[in-house]
């Protein structure tokens, strides 16, 4: 997972960072290291959240559809990318988390700007 293009992010069931590789990292202006354990909704501008809330609830209900979003990086400035995110469950069926990966969109879609 360290050599993909794209970035890789586990999230648990609470949205916590499980594990980032380096291309993730490096979106977010963060290690590796120091995204263990950070809710991901961090890295979310305020006037995202409601949508990531919804986004995450619908991958707990099983929603694998892609989605388009907009990234906060710690330094505060924005990244969008194309993210593919698949919900992943435990062998009784229970939601245990997601697992993203992440394309950098070099510009908001149009219905981004709305």
């Amino acid at each position: 997972m360290e050599k993909s293009q794209d970035g890789i992010w586990i999230i648990d069931a609470e949205g916590k960072t499980v594990y980032a590789n380096q291309r993730m990292a490096d979106l977010l202006g963060e290690s590796p290291t120091e995204l263990i354990g950070q809710p991901s909704f961090m890295y979310v501008f305020p006037e995202g959240a409601p949508s990531a809330q919804r986004l995450f609830q619908a991958k707990t209900r099983g929603d694998a559809n892609p989605f388009h979003f907009k990234l906060r990086r710690k330094d505060g400035s924005a990244v969008w990318a194309d993210v593919q995110g698949t919900p992943m469950y435990n062998a009784a069926g229970g939601f245990k988390g997601i697992v993203g990966t992440f394309t950098v969109s070099t510009e908001p879609l149009p219905s981004d700007l709305s």
